[in-house]
C-alpha cells in the first residue's frame, strides 16, 4: 500500500478575505443567519438513556436482529447522529444498528462544565453500551468519532467484534486547523458570530468533493445545532475540547489491535490527511485501508451507498 503525504492546507487569505469582507460589508449575501427549526427528538425516531452523570444520551436505532452482532455508529464534528441515516437504512437489513448524539452534540445537550475530550467521549460510550446490554458491537467512527472508537476499542477490545475508521482523527494530524481556530478562547466565538453563515459555506466547500450535494437539507443538518449565540457557543466549547493527546499517548496501543480493522477514506479530504491512517494500517495485524474516490471530508454524505456496501462485506 502506497502512503501518500497530505497535499492540502488551510488558505489563510480565503478566511481572511472573508473575514474582511464581512467587517467592511455586513449586509452581503450570506453574512445573515435564517433560523432553522428543530423537531423534537421523538419526532424524529430518538431515544434516550441516562448515564450515571444524570445527563442523557440520545440515540436512533434501526432494525432488530438477535442473531448478528449489533453496530455502533459514532459521528465527528459538527455532526450528530443525523449523518448516518441514510446508511443506517442499509446496515439495519441485516443488523441492529444504533447511531449516538455524543455528549455535547445533537440532541445530548449536556451541561458546560463536563468533560467533552475523546477520551470522556469513549468512557461515556462504554456506558452506554453496558446501559443497553451491548457486549459486543461493530465500531464505526467518522473524524473524532473515528478517534473515540480507536480509544473505546483500546479500554475495551474483547467486546469489539470489528472496527471501521471513516476519514477518521488519527494520532496528533488532528483537528483540523480551521476546527483548532475556532477553540481558541474570544477569536472562536468573535469570529464564528461575525461570520456565522460564510464560515459554514468554507467549511462545507472545504468538506465536500462534489458540490451539487451540499444541499439545502445537507446544510441545515449541518447548522442547525450551532445557530444563535448559545449554538456557536457550543460549536466553539465541543471544538476547544479537542486534544490530540487523547490518541497520541494510544498510538502504541491503536497499531497492535487484534480485531479486524477497516479504514475508508475520501479521497479528496482536504481537512484531515490519509498517511497516519495508512501507517497506522500497515502496522496493524488485520487491517485494510480504502479509498472512497470522488469523496472530501464528509463522504457519509457524498458516497453513503459505497459506505454501507463496504461495511456489510467487510462484517460479514
Amino acid at each position: 500500500m502506497q502512503i501518500e503525504k497530505n497535499s492540502s492546507s488551510l488558505s489563510s487569505f480565503s478566511l481572511s478575505a472573508l473575514l474582511i469582507a464581512c467587517f467592511l460589508v455586513p449586509w452581503m449575501a450570506g453574512c445573515s443567519f435564517a433560523v432553522i427549526p428543530i423537531s423534537p427528538p421523538e419526532a424524529v425516531g430518538m431515544q434516550s438513556i441516562r448515564l450515571s452523570s444524570g445527563e442523557p444520551i440520545y440515540y436512533r436505532k434501526a432494525g432488530e436482529h438477535g442473531g448478528t452482532t449489533p453496530i455502533l455508529l459514532i459521528h465527528g464534528i459538527p455532526d450528530s447522529s443525523e449523518s448516518w441515516v441514510s446508511i443506517m437504512q442499509q446496515l439495519s437489513k441485516t443488523h441492529s444498528v444504533y447511531a449516538v448524539d455524543l455528549a455535547g452534540y445533537g440532541y445530548s445537550e449536556w451541561s458546560n462544565n463536563r468533560d467533552f475530550s475523546l477520551s470522556a467521549q469513549a468512557d461515556y460510550l462504554r456506558e452506554f453500551m453496558e446501559r443497553l446490554g451491548l457486549k459486543q458491537a461493530v465500531l464505526v467512527g467518522h473524524d473524532i468519532g473515528g478517534g473515540i472508537a480507536q480509544i473505546l476499542t483500546v479500554r475495551q477490545a474483547q467486546g469489539i467484534t470489528h472496527l471501521v475508521l471513516v476519514n477518521s482523527a488519527m494520532t496528533d494530524e488532528w483537528p483540523a486547523l480551521e476546527v483548532r481556530m475556532l477553540g481558541t478562547p474570544f477569536i472562536g466565538i468573535a469570529t464564528f458570530t461575525v461570520l456565522e453563515n460564510p464560515i459554514w459555506s468554507y467549511m462545507l466547500g472545504k468538506g465536500f468533493s462534489d458540490k451539487e450535494k451540499i444541499t439545502p437539507a445537507v446544510r441545515q443538518k449541518y447548522q442547525r445545532w450551532y445557530q444563535g449565540a448559545d449554538g456557536r457557543k457550543r460549536l466553539v466549547r465541543n471544538a476547544r475540547a479537542l486534544d490530540n493527546t487523547d490518541l497520541t499517548k494510544l498510538d502504541r496501543d491503536v497499531v497492535k489491535l487484534p480485531m479486524p480493522t477497516l479504514i475508508l477514506w475520501g479521497r479528496q479530504d482536504r481537512f484531515l490527511p490519509a498517511s497516519p491512517a495508512q501507517r497506522a494500517c500497515v502496522q496493524m495485524p488485520n487491517c485494510r485501508f480504502q479509498y472512497i474516490e470522488q469523496a472530501g471530508h464528509f463522504v457519509l454524505d457524498e458516497k453513503p451507498n459505497e459506505i454501507a456496501d463496504y461495511i456489510l462485506r467487510f462484517i460479514q
